[in-house]
């Protein structure tokens, strides 16, 4: 999952300087520890080496962020956003909606790929997240809505079976996706981008209408 921005990037009304010196010292302590954790990942980071490559003290570290968790979690609301713009941006469109679901998958995978380690850390976060019993998982929450979007309007294309309702099929089709990450989170050499790759075929099989010709 990408977090290639650090956090603040939002426009905001002018700020007077002193405040806009704090975000950006915020912002360097951000990008530090998330390079440090991509290089060394994050047990073996060091508040003061983050510090040390924001060329801060480490008190100031600490003026912006608890402990190094606060940074990782932060990052991991930060792939949040991510995630739910880029979950807009694939599933909607004109083109068919197996089409889009591909589209979508390989956009993920493809940013998996590019910051595995990171991207790890963060859905572990999640995971963390998740074993409060009253907090629904966040990026599952962020898909689903689209997902359930998708299949109707498949449903209305004739594309996706209709004997059941797009609220269900889309929790197994995000289910199915979901269990490459799981596997990969308790895996770190299982091949993720090839597993999100083949769940997605399988959830697509799962959920496309049978034609008369398919069914005998």
């Amino acid at each position: 999952m990408a977090i290639a921005e650090p956090p603040n990037s939002a426009e905001e009304a002018p700020i007077g300087r002193r405040e806009r010196r704090k975000l950006e010292v915020r912002a360097r302590i951000y990008v530090a520890a998330r390079e440090l954790f991509t290089e060394k990942g994050f047990d073996a980071t060091t508040v003061d080496e983050i510090a040390e490559a924001a060329d801060v003290a480490p008190a100031t570290f600490f003026n912006h962020f608890q402990n190094k968790q606060a940074v990782l979690v932060l990052m991991a609301q930060d792939v949040v956003e991510y995630l739910g713009d880029m979950t807009r941006e694939h599933l909607a469109g004109d083109a068919s909606s197996a089409r889009r679901l591909r589209s979508f998958v390989a956009a993920a995978a493809d940013q998996i790929h590019a910051s595995q380690r990171v991207a790890r850390l963060v859905m572990l976060e999640f995971m963390r997240r998740d074993a409060a019993p009253d907090e629904p998982s966040p990026y599952l929450e962020r898909i689903h809505s689209p997902f359930v979007a998708l299949i109707e309007e498949g449903q209305r294309r004739g594309e996706f079976r209709d004997d059941h309702d797009s609220t269900f099929l889309a929790q197994m089709a995000v289910g199915m996706l979901n269990s490459a990450i799981t596997r990969w989170l308790s895996d770190p050499d299982y091949p993720v981008e090839r597993g999100l790759i083949e769940s997605t075929e399988f959830a697509l099989n799962a959920i496309q209408k049978r034609t008369e010709s398919s069914e005998n």
